[in-house]
């Protein structure tokens, strides 16, 4: 008996070892690839962005291009340079892009009485700072409560909203499960995670970032190359966790306040979004009384595999505009 058991523990000891060493070899493997895209993103976020201390918390945000002025409000997981990304993305060329960092991302704040009203306050006051008196604001994802807010509480700064995949109330039926939500939190918080998904695992990824792989398998090669270049851009990941967190706390009972809303509206949203519920892009357009509404059928959250398409919309719209202002 006593040399069974032995023999028990031994054999448990050899699959401890062997579990042990499967999974030291491939960190040993990809370790030195994933500090060197660490070093380097941490030093470009560092070299590219600025910090102005404001009566409702430090506003991290960097100013790109020349051009009619565009503020870029990102979506959750992001960070100024999501925004400059989704900017150049959605716009191209012409454009002068003012890109924050909102509250808890990177290095932006979060006050203790934060909300999107505050938020919407700061970026009036970088504007101010700014000498910029009036600007199109873009906001994607989680970027579209703030959007739409400051479009509504200073409806003499803004000339126009965009809304992209954007959030517009508390979560609706048809919202991501909690249960993948919990995934995507998990992964958040380990950058070395985030960064082995993004390398090994892009599909599934993407899938719990509202993508869904049906869609992915659609992409072309230059769309694929586009969702890793959004992929990456997102490192270090860590770093965007406490904004994630408190959009949740922020957007909750959140709803579209246009009672002083008069810019006129684009809104862009997918039907086979699977993290943000093409209801919102309804109730955005049910109550922005001058708001265009276009739902594609798929693109998935972002609507990388319409990106052309969405291009071409963002111009003719805001084409439209300048011919008007111009009669």
């Amino acid at each position: 008996m006593k040399e069974v058991k032995k023999r028990s523990r031994n054999i448990l000891l050899i699959i401890l070892a062997f579990l042990i060493c499967s999974a030291i070899i491939p960190i040993t493997l990809t370790y030195p690839n994933y500090h060197e895209t660490m070093t380097e993103a941490e030093k470009q976020l560092l070299s590219n962005s600025t910090i102005l201390k404001t009566e409702y918390g430090d506003i991290e945000y960097t100013v790109e291009g020349e051009g009619t002025p565009v503020l870029l409000l990102h979506g959750a997981g992001g960070g100024y340079d999501q925004g400059l990304w989704a900017g150049k993305v959605f716009f191209g060329d012409g454009y002068k892009f003012i890109s924050v960092s909102r509250y808890g991302y990177l290095r932006s704040s979060i006050p203790d009485n934060a909300s999107i009203e505050l938020q919407a306050a700061a970026y009036k006051t970088l504007l101010d700072n700014l000498n910029i008196d009036k600007i199109i604001v873009a906001g994607v994802s989680a970027g579209g409560p703030s959007a739409t807010q400051f479009a509504n509480d200073y409806p003499d700064r803004c000339s126009a909203l965009i809304l992209i995949s954007a959030v517009s109330m508390g979560p609706a039926p048809g919202d991501q499960d909690p249960f993948y939500v919990s995934i995507i939190h998990t992964i958040q918080q380990s950058d070395y995670a985030y960064w082995l998904f993004t390398r090994f695992f892009q599909s599934t990824i993407l899938d719990l970032m509202g993508i869904p792989s049906q869609v992915y398998e659609t992409f072309s090669p230059e769309q694929k190359e586009l969702a890793q270049e959004m992929l990456d851009i997102m490192h270090p990941m860590s770093q965007r966790y406490k904004g994630t967190v408190n959009d949740e706390k922020m957007i909750e009972f959140y709803t579209v306040p246009a009672g002083n809303l008069s810019a006129p509206t684009l809104i862009i949203h997918s039907k086979d979004d699977a993290l943000v519920s093409y209801k919102h892009a309804e109730n955005a357009h049910s109550k922005i009384n001058q708001s265009q509404l276009v739902l594609y059928d798929t693109g998935g959250h972002g609507m990388l595999s319409q990106m052309n398409g969405t291009r071409a919309l963002v111009k003719e719209f805001l084409m439209r505009l300048r011919l008007s202002e111009e009669s």
